[in-house]
């Protein structure tokens, strides 16, 4: 166990960067039980609250469990961990809609494309069902939108990527009624077309292309904010 000794500025925040690095770089194992506040205060030379102000930091954080008459266990880091920090901010701020369409136009394509490499026939049944909702429903908006925004949930599913799945769990909201906003404006025309072409190119198994139209999907969605001249307030 590599630990310094720390300068006597800031002496509560350096053990808490101490710990939470080592936390992060696996010094640890999930589950493993660590060094005891006697312990860890000689090792970095301070006291021992200022070794329990910084597991109460890193407790807060989820990266430790902390059991009483037991000790601080490390706790499963799981991936997306520090992204529920970034719900406020989609939430707040004039300019959020634009901004929302902003981040999809920027990742949707490439989750699109990794997918399109991963997908299952499991995968693609479900989009293929996901897409008859939306001729079922084109004429009620707000079923259509659901449909519309599970079939890009399940294409986020078929990314295998824990990451990208986990940030669209964690923001589904945010960006459901980003969605619902634009169909408003936008009617169910574009979202059946550019549907049809992503279902039809990932059935083809073919990434670069089903890139293509989704970037050219969610450049529409831009565009049709743009003329409309309109934010989500």
């Amino acid at each position: 166990m590599a630990i310094k000794q720390v300068k006597k500025e800031s002496v509560s925040e350096q053990v808490f960067e101490q710990l939470k690095q080592q936390l992060l770089n696996n010094e640890w194992k999930q589950g493993e039980k660590i060094p005891s506040e006697n312990v860890l205060a000689e090792a970095f030379g301070v006291s021992r609250v200022t070794v329990r102000q910084a597991i109460q930091k890193l407790t807060i954080l989820g990266l430790l469990e902390t059991r009483i008459g037991e000790g601080s266990f490390v706790q499963e880091i799981k991936p997306g961990l520090y992204m529920n920090t970034i719900i406020p901010t989609a939430y707040l701020g004039k300019g959020s809609l634009e901004e929302v369409l902003e981040f999809r136009w920027t990742i949707e394509g490439v989750v699109a494309e990794l997918a399109t490499e991963k997908i299952t026939e499991e995968d693609i049944s479900e989009l293929e069902n996901c897409y008859k909702e939306m001729e079922i429903y084109k004429d009620d908006l707000e079923k259509f939108s659901k449909a519309d925004f599970e079939f890009h949930i399940i294409i986020a599913n078929a990314s295998k990527n824990s990451l990208f799945i986990q940030l669209f769990n964690i923001i589904y909201d945010v960006l459901y009624n980003a969605m619902t906003k634009v169909v408003s404006k936008k009617g169910n025309s574009a979202g059946l077309y550019y549907h049809k072409l992503v279902l039809e190119s990932i059935k083809k198994r073919d990434p670069k292309e089903v890139r293509k139209i989704m970037d050219e999907h969610m450049l529409d969605n831009k565009r049709v904010f743009k003329k409309n001249g309109e934010n989500e307030e």
